[in-house]
């Protein structure tokens, strides 16, 4: 499935694969062994850091998430969702338009497949501690903040 052209603009803007290879390079697999990795998470400590770094969020115990209260802008709703598995992070956007149909709603790890090749992976982030987890989502929310400025202007361009 590809992606929309207005997202696949956004992300090629804002240098994505680069950026997420980089967040991912920095908090991998080879730095975070299974042994070493945050298993166990305390939500309080979880909202504590996105409220730290200036966000809401909520956690979805049905599905197991956290996610950051939408944000509407000029008819489009920008969502980020947030799941904490066994110390792996999964970082998922989402753009739904004024009528709610959904433009984007993949998790990071899947937009460097689409943009540049079915068998190129880029791994989700792995964290050992909360320290980890407070730099994954730093780094995160301004990639995010950068994706929608891009986003609504290319949008607003059309």
């Amino acid at each position: 499935m590809n992606l929309d052209s207005r997202v696949e603009q956004a992300l090629q803007v804002i240098n994505f694969v680069e950026r997420y290879k980089e967040l991912s390079d920095k908090f991998s697999l080879d730095r975070t062994p299974k042994e070493k990795r945050l298993n166990i998470i305390t939500g309080e400590l979880i909202f504590d850091v996105f409220e730290d770094l200036g966000y809401r969020a909520k956690f979805d115990g049905r599905e197991k998430f956290f996610y950051i209260e939408p944000i509407k802008e000029n008819g489009y709703t920008f969502g980020f969702h947030i799941g904490i598995f066994k110390g792996l992070v999964e970082l998922i956007w989402s753009v739904r338009d004024s009528q709610n149909k959904v433009i984007l709603g993949t998790p990071l790890m899947e937009f460097s497949r689409r943009l540049i090749s079915p068998d190129y992976r880029i791994m989700d982030p792995v964290i050992a501690n909360y320290d980890d987890f407070e730099n994954v989502m730093k780094i995160a929310f301004e990639m995010y903040e950068d994706f929608k400025q891009a986003f609504m202007k290319i949008a607003t361009e059309d």
